[in-house]
């Protein structure tokens, strides 16, 4: 199976909230899923979000 990443990186300013409603929003209307989060020394949250690649059929 094929995926697509994508990286979103947080300060650590940003209200945990905020962050999670943009998660939320990139899953239900983006057909995200988390693959990996990290959180860095300086406060700095990185999430990689993945979703499956759907290969085209060509129907003849």
């Amino acid at each position: 199976m094929t995926y697509e990443f994508r990286k979103v990186s947080f300060t650590k300013e940003t209200p945990r909230s905020v962050s999670l409603q943009e998660l939320n929003d990139e899953a239900e209307y983006g057909k995200w899923e988390l693959a990996r989060t990290r959180i860095s020394e300086s406060g700095m949250r990185t999430v990689w979000l993945r979703r499956k690649i759907m290969p085209l059929t060509l129907s003849s």
